[in-house]
């Protein structure tokens, strides 16, 4: 079962991230993101802001393999 509060990106260097919603500000972005890149529609870079001060990540379509919700 899809849980809609954790994505994970896979990155083209095999490199597996998870994102959860309470970790990140911009959740609802990355969604929108997931969905276009997933649409084959052209995306831009995206940065997330972290709820920990100073933490940031930054997602382009030219390293991403895959995204999907787990």
């Amino acid at each position: 079962m899809k849980n809609n509060n954790q994505i994970k990106i896979t990155y083209k260097n095999d490199f597996v991230r998870i994102i959860e919603k309470n970790g990140i500000r911009n959740f609802s972005s990355l969604i929108e993101w997931m969905e276009s890149f997933n649409n084959n529609e052209n995306v831009g870079l995206l940065t997330l802001s972290g709820r920990d001060l100073g933490s940031a990540i930054s997602i382009s379509k030219n390293n991403v393999k895959s995204i999907e919700f787990i």
